[in-house]
């Protein structure tokens, strides 16, 4: 809208009414000035380069107040580079919003980097590397984690489109606060003591009904129906870890009690949720929601302060040029909304992400990784 319509206001115009607004130049990085003196894993996090221009085994979530694209687990990557002379072909571009809830993320479980798809990963390699596990009493938790100790931090190359918010965290988790982690000590043995607990809401949000609908393969009611929040239809809610090819959609009650765990859907119902009643709670704080349990045979639903999900995190601030962004694991918190730990536990990595918050979203991001200071070369 032109100046001229606000000229009772005293609006001051920054350029000419109908003059075109200038886009500012995108510049590349210098992967050389910018990476000298630094030392990086021996594997990535994700490069973007797989052939079928997936990023591979990342996925997304969303708050569903808004949504990005592309979207799901492995999504599309797209051509580019961060410096000219950077050997790749590919980075992951998004774009979405704007997000009026906490926003989103994406991530991608050590799980699938130490172990790959079929036994491929890093941690393939014989002798086995350092940074990763041997088997242990549960080989579900050594598998997922990675020690990431001898490293200094996150890197990854990153900048945002001129209409972005420029907000973006990384985000790492471990196995004292990943729900994952907490899932395969479940499936290993119900009675022992877990790092974080893991609850299942059950309710609506927004004042939505809870009301069910007849089996519609269209909305992904399965044979039988369900029980849905509001219209059945497909979401990707903040629970959602993996995708796998899902399709999770606005269940509530039992229906949702029943759902698989969407990040390990080859392990079937999820045995700590599934088979139990939709039941008020009220939490110590006061706070009253539904959750999944049953009082004859679980433990009363974790508090707050028990329960997984709150990671270490940092923000970083990108700007329209492509820059190498660092975060020391010692500038990283946790931000106290579930389980906290009086120190942040480096040996035990299991998740990476990068998250943002309200408002649109158009970023760029590419060699994302651990990083350290070079260590001086032996004498």
């Amino acid at each position: 809208m032109s100046c001229a319509a606000f000229a009772q206001l005293g609006c001051v115009p920054t350029v000419p009414d109908g003059a075109p607004v200038a886009v500012p130049e995108i510049r590349q990085g210098d992967c050389a000035t910018a990476e000298h003196g630094l030392e990086f894993a021996p594997y990535m996090i994700e490069d973007f380069e797989a052939v079928n221009a997936r990023a591979t085994f990342m996925y997304t979530y969303v708050d569903n107040t808004s949504t990005i694209s592309p979207s799901g687990y492995e999504p599309a990557t797209e051509p580019g580079t961060h410096c000219a002379s950077d050997p790749g072909h590919g980075v992951f571009h998004f774009t979405g919003g704007p997000f009026l809830g906490w926003g989103g993320g994406l991530g991608v479980s050590m799980l699938h980097v130490g172990q790959g798809n079929g036994g491929g990963g890093v941690c393939a390699a014989r002798p086995l590397p350092s940074y990763c596990y041997p088997p242990g009493p549960d080989p579900n938790v050594t598998n997922s984690i990675l020690d990431a100790s001898q490293w200094d931090g996150v890197a990854v190359w990153a900048r945002r489109g001129s209409k972005s918010q420029p907000l973006l965290r990384v985000l790492v988790g471990n196995k004292y606060t990943d729900d994952d982690i907490s899932y395969f000590m479940y499936l290993s043995d119900p009675s022992q003591p877990r790092y974080c607990e893991r609850v299942r809401e059950c309710a609506c949000i927004n004042n939505l009904q809870c009301t069910f609908a007849e089996p519609d393969a269209t909305n992904g009611v399965p044979t039988g129906g369900g029980t849905y929040c509001g219209p059945p239809g497909v979401v990707m809610g903040p629970d959602i870890s993996t995708g796998n090819g899902l399709t999770p959609t606005n269940t509530c009650s039992l229906t949702r009690c029943n759902e698989i765990y969407a990040a390990h859907p080859e392990n079937g119902q999820d045995p700590q949720f599934g088979g139990r009643q939709c039941r008020p709670f009220t939490y110590r704080s006061g706070v009253s929601t539904n959750l999944c349990y049953d009082p004859d045979r679980d433990p009363p639903p974790a508090e707050s302060d028990q329960q997984c999900g709150d990671h270490w995190t940092f923000p970083m601030h990108l700007s329209t040029d492509w820059q190498l962004h660092l975060v020391p694991f010692s500038s990283m918190f946790q931000q106290g909304f579930a389980k906290r730990f009086p120190a942040f536990d480096l040996k035990s990595v299991s998740v990476v992400r990068l998250t943002w918050e309200a408002g649109p979203v158009d970023f760029y991001v590419d060699n994302w990784r651990f990083y350290r200071v070079a260590r001086p070369q032996p004498q």
